[in-house]
Protein backbone atom coordinates (compact mmCIF):
# COMPACT_ATOMS: atom_id res chain seq x y z
CA UNK A 1 0.00 0.00 0.00
CA UNK A 2 2.78 2.63 0.86
CA UNK A 3 4.52 1.57 -2.54
CA UNK A 4 1.40 2.66 -4.34
CA UNK A 5 0.99 6.07 -2.22
CA UNK A 6 4.88 6.82 -2.66
CA UNK A 7 4.15 6.46 -6.64
CA UNK A 8 1.17 8.28 -6.96
CA UNK A 9 2.47 11.39 -5.22
CA UNK A 10 6.12 11.33 -7.05
CA UNK A 11 3.67 10.87 -10.07
CA UNK A 12 1.15 14.01 -9.04
CA UNK A 13 4.93 15.50 -8.05
CA UNK A 14 6.18 15.82 -11.04
CA UNK A 15 2.48 16.51 -12.84
CA UNK A 16 2.09 19.73 -10.30
CA UNK A 17 6.08 20.61 -10.81
CA UNK A 18 5.36 20.49 -15.06
CA UNK A 19 2.36 22.92 -14.33
CA UNK A 20 4.41 25.29 -12.08
CA UNK A 21 7.21 25.38 -15.01
CA UNK A 22 4.24 26.77 -17.74
CA UNK A 23 3.80 29.52 -15.22
CA UNK A 24 7.58 30.81 -15.12
CA UNK A 25 7.93 31.93 -18.58
CA UNK A 26 9.41 34.39 -20.83
CA UNK A 27 7.05 35.34 -23.97
CA UNK A 28 8.26 34.91 -27.24
CA UNK A 29 6.42 35.05 -30.98
CA UNK A 30 3.79 31.92 -31.18
CA UNK A 31 5.74 29.89 -28.35
CA UNK A 32 6.77 31.09 -24.90
CA UNK A 33 9.80 29.47 -23.12
CA UNK A 34 9.09 28.18 -20.39
CA UNK A 35 10.73 25.79 -17.23
CA UNK A 36 8.04 22.79 -17.99
CA UNK A 37 10.60 21.35 -19.92
CA UNK A 38 13.35 20.88 -17.45
CA UNK A 39 10.18 19.18 -14.99
CA UNK A 40 9.87 16.91 -18.03
CA UNK A 41 13.68 16.16 -18.01
CA UNK A 42 13.63 16.00 -14.05
CA UNK A 43 10.77 13.34 -14.14
CA UNK A 44 12.31 10.85 -16.72
CA UNK A 45 15.39 10.63 -14.90
CA UNK A 46 14.64 10.51 -11.73
CA UNK A 47 11.11 8.59 -11.40
CA UNK A 48 11.90 6.23 -14.99
CA UNK A 49 10.04 5.70 -17.80
CA UNK A 50 7.08 4.56 -16.52
CA UNK A 51 6.30 6.90 -13.70
CA UNK A 52 8.02 10.14 -15.69
CA UNK A 53 5.69 9.02 -18.37
CA UNK A 54 2.43 9.01 -16.26
CA UNK A 55 3.58 12.34 -14.47
CA UNK A 56 3.27 13.79 -17.88
CA UNK A 57 0.27 12.20 -19.08
CA UNK A 58 -1.01 13.20 -15.27
CA UNK A 59 0.14 16.90 -16.18
CA UNK A 60 -1.69 17.03 -19.76
CA UNK A 61 -5.13 15.00 -18.85
CA UNK A 62 -5.46 17.50 -16.03
CA UNK A 63 -5.35 20.53 -18.49
CA UNK A 64 -7.75 19.24 -21.26
CA UNK A 65 -10.25 18.25 -18.50
CA UNK A 66 -10.29 22.34 -17.92
CA UNK A 67 -7.60 22.99 -14.89
CA UNK A 68 -6.06 25.93 -16.37
CA UNK A 69 -2.47 24.39 -15.94
CA UNK A 70 -0.87 24.79 -19.69
CA UNK A 71 0.96 28.06 -20.60
CA UNK A 72 -2.30 29.77 -22.51
CA UNK A 73 -4.78 28.02 -20.19
CA UNK A 74 -6.72 24.59 -20.57
CA UNK A 75 -9.56 22.21 -21.82
CA UNK A 76 -10.20 20.30 -24.27
CA UNK A 77 -9.65 22.66 -27.14
CA UNK A 78 -6.65 23.13 -26.21
CA UNK A 79 -5.32 20.06 -28.97
CA UNK A 80 -6.73 22.72 -31.40
CA UNK A 81 -4.12 25.09 -30.35
CA UNK A 82 -0.46 25.36 -32.10
CA UNK A 83 1.61 24.56 -28.92
CA UNK A 84 0.22 21.21 -28.23
CA UNK A 85 2.36 18.72 -29.73
CA UNK A 86 4.84 19.98 -27.34
CA UNK A 87 2.96 18.99 -24.89
CA UNK A 88 2.39 15.41 -26.70
CA UNK A 89 6.24 15.32 -26.85
CA UNK A 90 6.39 16.00 -22.96
CA UNK A 91 4.74 12.34 -22.84
CA UNK A 92 6.86 10.41 -24.80
CA UNK A 93 10.12 12.38 -23.93
CA UNK A 94 9.76 11.47 -20.39
CA UNK A 95 9.26 8.30 -20.81
CA UNK A 96 12.08 7.73 -23.68
CA UNK A 97 14.17 9.48 -21.20
CA UNK A 98 12.95 7.45 -18.21
CA UNK A 99 14.13 4.10 -20.77
CA UNK A 100 17.86 5.43 -21.37
CA UNK A 101 18.32 6.48 -18.29
CA UNK A 102 17.11 2.95 -16.78
CA UNK A 103 19.56 1.63 -19.47
CA UNK A 104 22.75 2.92 -18.17
CA UNK A 105 25.01 1.36 -15.70
CA UNK A 106 25.74 4.08 -13.77
CA UNK A 107 23.68 7.82 -12.96
CA UNK A 108 26.28 9.81 -14.42
CA UNK A 109 26.28 13.20 -15.55
CA UNK A 110 26.84 12.64 -19.11
CA UNK A 111 24.52 10.14 -19.42
CA UNK A 112 21.66 12.43 -17.75
CA UNK A 113 22.59 14.87 -20.47
CA UNK A 114 22.06 12.68 -22.98
CA UNK A 115 19.11 11.29 -22.03
CA UNK A 116 17.80 14.84 -21.74
CA UNK A 117 19.29 15.98 -25.02
CA UNK A 118 16.91 12.97 -26.54
CA UNK A 119 13.80 13.60 -25.25
CA UNK A 120 14.31 17.34 -26.27
CA UNK A 121 14.82 16.27 -29.82
CA UNK A 122 11.62 14.51 -29.41
CA UNK A 123 9.89 17.21 -27.59
CA UNK A 124 10.88 19.62 -30.55
CA UNK A 125 10.19 17.35 -33.41
CA UNK A 126 6.50 16.99 -32.43
CA UNK A 127 5.70 20.38 -31.29
CA UNK A 128 7.05 22.33 -34.77
CA UNK A 129 5.65 19.33 -36.66
CA UNK A 130 2.39 20.24 -34.95
CA UNK A 131 2.92 24.31 -34.98
CA UNK A 132 3.17 23.71 -38.99
CA UNK A 133 0.33 21.44 -39.66
CA UNK A 134 -1.99 23.92 -37.15
CA UNK A 135 -1.03 26.56 -38.93
CA UNK A 136 -1.35 25.41 -42.05
CA UNK A 137 -4.46 23.77 -41.75
CA UNK A 138 -7.51 24.51 -38.80
CA UNK A 139 -5.85 27.87 -37.93
CA UNK A 140 -5.38 28.63 -41.95
CA UNK A 141 -2.14 30.53 -41.40
CA UNK A 142 0.13 29.86 -44.76
CA UNK A 143 3.82 29.72 -43.50
CA UNK A 144 6.96 27.73 -44.60
CA UNK A 145 8.40 25.09 -42.89
CA UNK A 146 11.44 27.03 -42.55
CA UNK A 147 9.77 29.63 -40.81
CA UNK A 148 8.46 27.61 -38.28
CA UNK A 149 11.49 25.70 -37.25
CA UNK A 150 12.86 30.00 -36.90
CA UNK A 151 10.13 30.39 -34.23
CA UNK A 152 10.07 27.07 -32.84
CA UNK A 153 13.59 26.02 -32.41
CA UNK A 154 16.08 28.86 -33.15
CA UNK A 155 14.42 30.91 -31.12
CA UNK A 156 14.48 29.01 -27.77
CA UNK A 157 17.07 26.15 -28.63
CA UNK A 158 20.02 27.18 -26.96
CA UNK A 159 17.46 27.90 -23.41
CA UNK A 160 16.33 24.47 -23.66
CA UNK A 161 20.41 22.95 -24.20
CA UNK A 162 21.16 25.00 -21.31
CA UNK A 163 18.30 23.54 -19.14
CA UNK A 164 19.13 20.29 -20.75
CA UNK A 165 22.21 20.46 -19.08
CA UNK A 166 21.24 21.71 -15.69
CA UNK A 167 18.24 19.28 -15.20
CA UNK A 168 21.37 16.63 -16.04
CA UNK A 169 23.07 17.95 -13.09
CA UNK A 170 19.93 18.46 -10.56
CA UNK A 171 19.22 14.37 -11.70
CA UNK A 172 22.80 13.28 -10.40
CA UNK A 173 22.38 14.60 -6.92
CA UNK A 174 18.68 14.18 -6.52
CA UNK A 175 19.11 10.28 -8.31
CA UNK A 176 20.50 9.02 -5.01
CA UNK A 177 17.36 10.19 -3.06
CA UNK A 178 14.69 8.64 -5.55
CA UNK A 179 16.57 5.46 -5.29
CA UNK A 180 16.78 5.59 -1.39
CA UNK A 181 13.26 5.95 -1.65
CA UNK A 182 12.46 3.03 -4.30
CA UNK A 183 14.88 0.86 -1.96
CA UNK A 184 12.09 1.60 0.98
CA UNK A 185 9.45 0.80 -0.45
CA UNK A 186 11.22 -2.52 -1.45
CA UNK A 187 11.85 -3.04 2.12
CA UNK A 188 8.09 -1.69 3.20
CA UNK A 189 6.58 -4.24 0.55
CA UNK A 190 8.68 -7.35 1.99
Amino acid sequence: MQNRTLSLTVISLFASLTSIGAFIKIPLPVIPFTLQILFVFLAGCLLGSKKGMMSQLLYVGIGLIGIPVFASGGGPEYVLKPTFGYLIGFIIAAYVIGSIVEKTKKPELKNFIFANVIGLIIVYILGITYVYISLNTWLDSSISFKDVLMMGLVYSIGQDLLLAVFGGVLAVRLHSHFAKARENEKKVAA
